[in-house]
């Protein structure tokens, strides 16, 4: 049964939602039902105007003549150009950030980045995300009050400055709506606002706005888990299970999991099904519904959609995109939006734009930046980390696995996507090419820092059992903390220009160079894994990482890894750990007694 849920009351030109008149836009003050109501009120009075449209619109993407504010001033979305074929297609603004290198909003290889030093330098960031809100809004023809625009803002901020958010903070939202136009600045803004996985459940506000929507099975079926301090520190995955969604008492909601292809009664098992973006979206909407009519919110919705990342084809070959447009194809006739084929094509298009922004820096060209990025994610997945200087050698060691598998297992050709030619083809194999090197990289340059941690795992078992990172390679230096590492001693010079292996030279100097900046947990430098791999190679470092898995190292498994590596190389760093771990000197020292004799102990060491 198609609901008599229609918001005939606005036009759709060229894929975005035209403003309101004002004297029918709805009270901010109404709520899910009266907006409802008084949308599905106007069906007899009004039909769709999707006849006028622009022929040439301008871009909405990161360009050097741009604005350095967080929304352009093209914003309201009439940001697609004109195939040759005469139909409207939404710009792709990756390959414009890669190629346009003057851009003052991008790095120094052209992939744009939020600029905090510019206009908005003396801005506090709830005062941004008011600025970005309301700016977004009036273009789309709401008129919010202050009060509202503080609680959306209070809500986001708090969502993303969860302890745990490395990676997905509030920066992250500034980052991805550079240039972007009100719609997608909007889903940008409220798209990571629930990452359940990394939060260990809802905040308080969160639950109170999403009640209803989940259960958590392990607490029964009405209740919503909210985030505490220990749920923090336990944060992993789990299932989620949705309540019941009724189009008639929540339609909204139901227009949301259309959309998503969700149903009621839903289990997803965390993570990567989605269910972080979906509950996001739900927020998105629970706070706009008010100000916002339904095809804006749905275009909303869409764009938060495609931000669920890594998805690969299904059985027919359609991608996540082509998925996306047939539920809103299905979500605009069971509601009754009346938006346009064409429309909805650019629909698409825009949120495959959002979701391709989201994981842009796979195609920057700055490898050191993506790394960092990569790094940026560690604490977020491994809750040990977040402890800075604390964490375990073995904890340390499971953290990189982990990352080591991803990136192994990652189709680069899945990370952007393309909607009927925008990005065009061949922008599309430049994207790919450049992501697939990065994902190259990141393989080799990750794998030499598992073997090097791996390395100090196995010592650390030899020699009394797992222990805190900082006792064998010492402090993470300081502005008034600066004491030796095992790194100091590492004599790389050694294997700088060593030719008998085969590496990657790009990793190598990455590896004794350093990423693009120190992770609160690691440094950007890691001499001991240049060491190993200008030694090992690719071939002898995968040869050496064979029998390193998710178990724990044991005696055994650890003296085998000792094997696979060079001797000179395992003496040097047994003796340069006991120079750190003074309590595990005299083990380390037996250690090469027993399996080295050829190097003597003497007072110098």
């Amino acid at each position: 049964m198609v609901l008599p849920f229609c918001c005939s009351s606005i036009s759709v030109r060229s894929g975005v939602v035209d403003p309101v008149p004002s004297d029918q836009a709805p009270s901010s003050k109404q709520g899910r039902s009266s907006v409802a109501s008084t949308v599905a009120s106007t069906v007899a009075a009004r039909g769709f105007d999707t006849t006028e449209r622009t022929t040439t619109m301008r871009s909405s993407i990161v360009m050097a003549t741009n604005s350095t504010s967080a929304i352009s001033n093209n914003a309201n979305g009439s940001g697609s150009s004109t195939a040759a074929g005469g139909s409207a297609v939404f710009p792709s603004s990756i390959v414009c950030s890669i190629n346009s290198n003057s851009n003052s909003n991008s790095n120094d290889n052209g992939v744009a980045r939020e600029d905090s030093n510019l206009a908005r330098k003396n801005k506090t960031f709830l005062q941004r995300l008011v600025h970005a809100l309301r700016g977004s809004l009036e273009i789309l023809g709401a008129s919010p009050s202050n009060r509202q625009l503080e609680s959306w803002a209070i809500i986001i901020h708090e969502s993303m400055s969860v302890y745990g958010r490395y990676f997905h903070s509030v920066r992250h939202v500034f980052d991805i709506s550079v240039g972007a136009d009100a719609i997608q600045t909007l889903a940008a803004l409220f798209h990571d606002c629930i990452y359940c996985s990394v939060d260990g459940g809802l905040l308080p506000k969160q639950a109170d706005l999403l009640r209803g929507v989940i259960s958590d099975e392990s607490t029964g079926p009405t209740s919503t888990t909210t985030t505490s301090s220990s749920s923090a520190e336990t944060a992993g995955t789990g299932t989620i299970v949705f309540g019941h969604i009724s189009k008639y008492n929540d339609p909204m909601l139901a227009m949301v999991a259309s959309v998503f292809g969700f149903s009621a009664d839903q289990v997803l098992s965390t993570p990567f099904s989605g269910e972080n973006e979906f509950l996001s979206a739900v927020l998105a909407v629970r706070c706009l519904e008010g100000v916002l009519r339904p095809p804006q919110l749905m275009q909303i919705v869409a764009c938060i959609e495609m931000t669920i990342p890594f998805r690969e084809k299904d059985d027919r070959g359609d991608g996540p995109a082509e998925r996306l447009f047939a539920r809103l194809e299905r979500t605009n006739a069971e509601f009754c939006l009346g938006i346009s084929q064409q429309d909805l094509t650019i629909i698409t298009q825009r949120a495959v734009d959002l979701g391709n922004r989201d994981v842009e820096n796979f195609c920057t060209t700055d490898t050191p930046w993506f790394l960092d990025n990569t790094w940026k994610l560690l604490p977020e997945s491994n809750v040990p980390l977040r402890r800075k200087v604390t964490y375990t050698v073995c904890e340390y060691q499971q953290a990189l696995l982990g990352m080591c598998g991803f990136f192994s297992n990652l189709n680069y050709k899945v990370v952007f996507n393309s909607f009927r030619g925008s990005p065009t083809r061949d922008e599309l194999a430049e994207i790919r090419s450049r992501t697939k090197r990065n994902i190259q990289v990141a393989k080799l340059y990750i794998r030499a820092k598992l073997l090097s941690v791996s390395l100090i795992a196995a010592l650390a078992e030899l020699t009394g059992g797992d222990a805190p990172m900082a006792l064998f390679v010492g402090d993470m230096p300081g502005r008034e903390h600066y004491t030796d590492r095992l790194d100091d001693f590492i004599p790389l010079e050694s294997v700088d220009g060593r030719n008998s292996v085969s590496i990657d030279e790009e990793v190598y100097d990455i590896l004794k160079t350093g990423r693009k900046s120190d992770a609160k947990f690691d440094l950007a430098n890691s001499p001991l894994a240049a060491y190993l791999y200008g030694l090992l190679g690719d071939t002898g470092v995968e040869e050496a990482l064979r029998d390193v898995d998710a178990r724990p190292m044991d005696k055994e498994r650890s003296l085998q890894l000792l094997k696979s590596i060079p001797p000179e190389a395992v003496r040097v760093v047994i003796k340069n750990c006991a120079k750190i771990a003074i309590t595990r000197a005299d083990d380390l020292f037996t250690l090469i007694d027993e399996h080295y004799p050829e190097v003597k102990r003497t007072d110098s060491s």
